[in-house]
């Protein structure tokens, strides 16, 4: 399987949607179509996804953000067999970075893989930090408690048409949905040779306010360890 698409979310990125557009063009594989879920934007960001051919979906206008139903409004406009599902401000670092996630899948027969965030000049210490402790220089393959992230991965689309994302969970949905397809006999594989730059990584910083959102979903995968936090559920 060679042919995919790319699914990006997207709300005011302008800043940094057409190097990322950019970086897709000239990958050694590039995708045949890339699909920009538009939620509300009202800077230029949609003229730039014009420009570059992307097809335009609108997120469902009165409807509150999610971010599992805007990749799964995107994911279901497309029509190749793999999907990939990108950050708007996160370009690719490599020109081959595309291909390597491509051969994973020709390697080792997973249901998703994903690839390392590299931080920016303009990451702050914290930021910084995470990526590179998070994101190691090794491949890993998982079989049981996998770690997945959504700003930049690729995903079989007949593995999501049996595990859509969670539109009940509105954070770490890809932490979710690898979990759950991982529990179907699937295996995640993080590829360290696959890259793109993300300037806010993992934890946007100290926002204690999303960490806090995120400790809550993170709750549904870890309440049988003899270790949780029910105490951040108050």
């Amino acid at each position: 399987m060679r042919n995919y698409s790319v699914v990006i979310r997207c709300r005011n990125e302008e800043h940094s949607l057409a190097d990322t557009l950019e970086s897709l063009k000239r990958q050694t594989m590039p995708p045949t179509s890339v699909i920009l879920v538009n939620n509300n934007s009202t800077d230029n960001s949609t003229v730039i996804a014009k420009q570059y051919g992307c097809l335009i979906i609108e997120y469902p206008s009165g409807v509150i953000f999610n971010y599992s139903k805007a990749l799964n409004i995107g994911i279901k406009a497309g029509d190749t067999p793999l999907v990939m599902l990108l950050s708007a401000h996160c370009p690719l670092a490599t020109y081959d970075s595309a291909e390597s996630l491509l051969a994973v899948f020709q390697l080792f027969n997973p249901v998703g893989v994903y690839g390392r965030q590299l931080p920016t000049v303009n990451s702050n210490a914290i930021d910084t930090r995470d990526l590179l402790t998070v994101f190691g220089r090794e491949r890993i393959i998982y079989e049981t408690h996998p770690f997945f992230h959504n700003a930049f991965s690729m995903i079989i689309k007949k593995a999501w048409e049996a595990t859509p994302f969670d539109e009940t969970i509105n954070g770490i949905e890809d932490r979710v949905w690898a979990q759950s397809v991982v529990n179907h006999g699937g295996k995640i594989v993080y590829e360290p040779s696959a890259m793109v730059f993300h300037e806010h990584g993992l934890n946007q910083g100290s926002d204690e306010v999303r960490a806090l959102r995120v400790c809550k979903s993170l709750y549904q995968l870890h309440k049988d360890d003899v270790f949780t936090y029910p105490h951040l559920l108050q």
